[in-house]
């Protein structure tokens, strides 16, 4: 079994996996505030800061400034500008 990424660490570029158009965008949708966990399945679940509108990239009109919580199995680390996917 591959080991892990979790947990991430606090300042991570993440998106969430329903975002399946987010998979390949540079920096993500959201940024890891708190980490919380791991619990008796050994998930952790992740305060992140993400877009306003779940749906759409980040920008001007799309700030991530929405505090919400994702589940560790739903989380993912962003791709890094010029990286690849």
């Amino acid at each position: 079994m591959a080991e892990s990424v979790h947990p991430l660490a606090v300042g991570t570029e993440v998106y969430h996996v329903g975002q399946l158009w987010a998979r390949g965008l540079p920096g993500g949708t959201a940024v890891v505030r708190d980490v919380i966990g791991p619990f008796h399945d050994e998930s952790y679940e992740y305060a992140v800061d993400g877009c306003r509108d779940f749906s759409r990239r980040p920008g001007p009109d799309n700030p991530m400034d929405k505090r919400t919580q994702w589940a560790s199995y739903a989380t993912a680390p962003a791709r890094k500008e010029g990286g690849a996917e």
